[in-house]
C-alpha cells in the first residue's frame, strides 16, 4: 500500500515561491522540434499549476538571457552541469529543470530532470513512455510530480464511469428479465389457446388472447430497448474509464525553499 509522506518544515511560511528554470526540451529521434517545444511549454504549465515552484519558461529565459546567450549556456557539451549553475545564477532562479523528448518506431519518451545548482547535483528524475502524443501529455503531471520530488497528482475520478456501468448493468439485467416474462406469457397464453382451441366448451373471449398477446408485444419492446440502453451505457462507461495512473517507485526527495526546505515523497 502506497502511502504518501509530506513533511513541509518552512514551505507554508515563505512569501515568494522558489523559481526553477523550465530549460527547453531536447529533441530526439523522430521528434518534430514543434512536437518538442509543445510538450515543453506543457511541463511549464504543470509546474506553475502544481503551486510549489515558480517557472521560468524556456521562452522567457531567451528573453531575459538573450537568444546567444542562451545557446551559449544551453549547447556547452561536456560541461552541463556548471552551465546550468551559469543558468540559474544569471535568472535567479536556484533550480533547472532540464529534459528531452525522443521518439522511435511510434514510442515516445519523456525524461525530465531538475538539478540544484548550488549544490551540482540532481534532485530528481523521471522517465514516461507513451505510444501516442496524447498519452504522452496525461503523463506529464506524473513526470512532473517525480522530477521535483513533490506528491503525486490526485487520480482522475471514475465517478463517472462506475455510474454508467451500474446503470447500464441494471438496465440490461431488467431488460433481460423482462423479457423472460415476456416470452414465459406468451407461450402460457399461446398453451391456453391451443387447448381452448381443442376444447370448444371451455374457449375464452378472444379480447382476452388479444389483451394477452398486446402485453407481451408492450413487454418484449420494453425489454428491448432497456437491453440497448443498458448495453450503451456500459459501453460509455468504459469508454469514459480513465486509466490507471502510473504507479511510482520509492521516491523521497529534499525540495528547498527560499525560507528552508520541505522533505517530500512516496514510501510504498
Amino acid at each position: 500500500m502506497v502511502s504518501s509522506v509530506a513533511l513541509c518544515l518552512a514551505l507554508a511560511a515563505t512569501p515568494t515561491k522558489t523559481r526553477i528554470a523550465v530549460t527547453g526540451l531536447a529533441s530526439a529521434g523522430e521528434v518534430d522540434p514543434k512536437v518538442a517545444e509543445a510538450i515543453g511549454e506543457s511541463v511549464t504549465a504543470e509546474v506553475a499549476a502544481r503551486g510549489y515552484f515558480e517557472p521560468i519558461s524556456a521562452g522567457e529565459i531567451a528573453t531575459l538571457l538573450g537568444v546567444e546567450r542562451q545557446k551559449q549556456l544551453l549547447g556547452c557539451g561536456d560541461d552541463a552541469t556548471s552551465c546550468m549553475t551559469e543558468v540559474a545564477s544569471a535568472l535567479g532562479a536556484p533550480y533547472v529543470m532540464s529534459g528531452s523528448l525522443t521518439k522511435l518506431e511510434g514510442i515516445f519518451q519523456l525524461n525530465l530532470q531538475v538539478i540544484d545548482s548550488a549544490k551540482a547535483r540532481t534532485l530528481g528524475r523521471s522517465t514516461k513512455i507513451a505510444r501516442d502524443f496524447e498519452g504522452l501529455r496525461s503523463l506529464i503531471p506524473y513526470a512532473v510530480a517525480e522530477a521535483c520530488g513533490t506528491p503525486l497528482p490526485p487520480p482522475p475520478s471514475r465517478a463517472l464511469p462506475i455510474t454508467l456501468i451500474s446503470v447500464g448493468g441494471l438496465s440490461f439485467v431488467g431488460g433481460g428479465v423482462l423479457g423472460l416474462i415476456a416470452l414465459n406469457t406468451e407461450s402460457a397464453t399461446t398453451g391456453a389457446l391451443t387447448a381452448d382451441d381443442k376444447n370448444p366448451s371451455v374457449l375464452s373471449p378472444a379480447e382476452t388472447y388479444r389483451a394477452r398477446f398486446a402485453e407481451t408485444a408492450l413487454q418484449r419492446t420494453l425489454a428491448l430497448s432497456a437491453l440497448i440502453a443498458g448495453a450503451t451505457l456500459i459501453g460509455l462507461g468504459v469508454f469514459f474509464m480513465p486509466p490507471d495512473a502510473p504507479q511510482p517507485g520509492v521516491r523521497v526527495s529534499l525540495v528547498p525553499t527560499l525560507g528552508g526546505a520541505a522533505i517530500v515523497g512516496v514510501l510504498p
